[in-house]
């Protein structure tokens, strides 16, 4: 006589289904709590943010009064530079069906308005980054051309490379450092100490403020990092004397430098093999110190670098989401709901003094 196990009737099964989802792979942003922020009040009749920027100090005014009661002859001359950008609308939309809606085993509405927020964040801090390093939104482009260098409001960057060297600006032909720093293999494209102290250093030439604490911050990679991390001096911030100032992100210190780490980093590649590669982003991202390997960007921010607008009815801080689920003339049978984004907003560089770019290959394999 037959006898039915759970083999002959094996059909009847499923595997098990955690109904428990998988943590949802956030990036590590960190780039907004570095940004000037200025109020754009609603209804203010602008689509673009004007800040402003003093010119350096100068003691060329200062006169000596040799003749007492005698009043000096100059007068100091203030210098006032705007630096303007315009701001993009940009947004998102997640479509649901009725029928997804009534019998999905996980709340997609719910998971929808996650998905939203974390990628309005991630566009946030990707065109901050961007517009940090002269780099266009999408990623892959200089804001004008490689032939001339060009960003808006007149601005050139400071960018140091690991090895000790330092981008001139010149209007490139080719053979510019970046090309050379590309080349270079080995131990001598890490980030460590002195290359650490270099970019330090030039920030406290440029006068630039720190960040916070008396310390400036430096933006890093994972990668780059645990590059760093390997130097004897690194003081890790677990052991900070008061941990609860620390920056999101914030994973040790050194040489007056604070380091946050990133996992959206700008990193550049070998796709032209001229001077203008560091505006070229390269999303493989891998490591390793040889002649085509990826070039990662470390921003080493002093106050005031850079800043955005804070929009008080389309902030991207807090990103302003919809969710439709009415009926109307193009979803008659109120079959669709919608869940969007929507945000006001742009990044402009304040004073590229204030930051500097270090370049550096890695010698992690990640």
């Amino acid at each position: 006589m037959a006898t039915n196990t759970t083999t002959t009737l094996s059909n009847q099964y499923q595997n098990y289904f955690s109904k428990k989802l998988l943590t949802y792979a956030v990036q590590a942003l960190v780039l907004d709590q570095f940004a000037q922020k200025a109020p754009l009040p609603a209804k203010a009749g602008h689509k673009a943010i004007t800040m402003f920027r003093y010119g350096v100090p100068s003691t060329s005014a200062i006169e000596a009064l040799d003749t007492e009661g005698t009043a000096p002859t100059g007068t100091r001359t203030l210098s006032l530079d705007k630096v303007e950008a315009t701001l993009t609308q940009r947004g998102q939309v997640i479509k649901l069906t009725d029928i997804l809606t009534a019998t999905d085993l996980f709340n997609s509405l719910a998971q929808s308005i996650k998905t939203n927020g974390q990628d309005a964040a991630l566009d946030m801090d990707t065109i901050t980054r961007n517009v940090i390093v002269g780099s266009n939104v999408a990623g892959d482009a200089m804001e004008n051309t490689f032939a001339t260098y060009v960003l808006n409001n007149s601005d050139e960057l400071v960018e140091l490379y690991a090895d000790g060297t330092k981008e001139t600006w010149a209007d490139g032909d080719g053979d510019a450092e970046y090309k050379t720093f590309e080349a270079t293999t080995g131990a001598d494209t890490l980030l460590d100490a002195a290359a650490v102290l270099n970019a330090v250093t030039q920030l406290k030439v440029n006068r630039a403020t720190p960040a916070s604490g008396g310390m400036y911050v430096c933006a890093a990679s994972p990668q780059v990092i645990s590059d760093v991390m390997t130097t004897d001096i690194w003081v890790n911030a677990a052991q900070y004397s008061n941990v609860q100032d620390l920056y999101k992100g914030e994973v040790g210190s050194l040489y007056g430098a604070k380091f946050v780490m990133t996992t959206n980093p700008f990193i550049s590649g070998d796709t032209l093999g001229t001077d203008g590669d560091r505006f070229v982003y390269d999303a493989s991202g891998g490591g390793g110190t040889a002649a085509t390997n990826d070039i990662h960007a470390s921003i080493f921010l002093g106050s005031e670098a850079y800043g955005c607008p804070d929009l008080s009815s389309q902030s991207p801080f807090s990103p302003k989401v919809e969710i439709v689920d009415t009926a109307d003339k193009s979803d008659p049978l109120n079959q669709l709901t919608t869940c969007s984004f929507k945000t006001f907003w742009c990044t402009l560089r304040l004073n590229p003094n204030y930051y500097v770019i270090m370049r550096s290959k890695t010698a992690s394999t990640a």
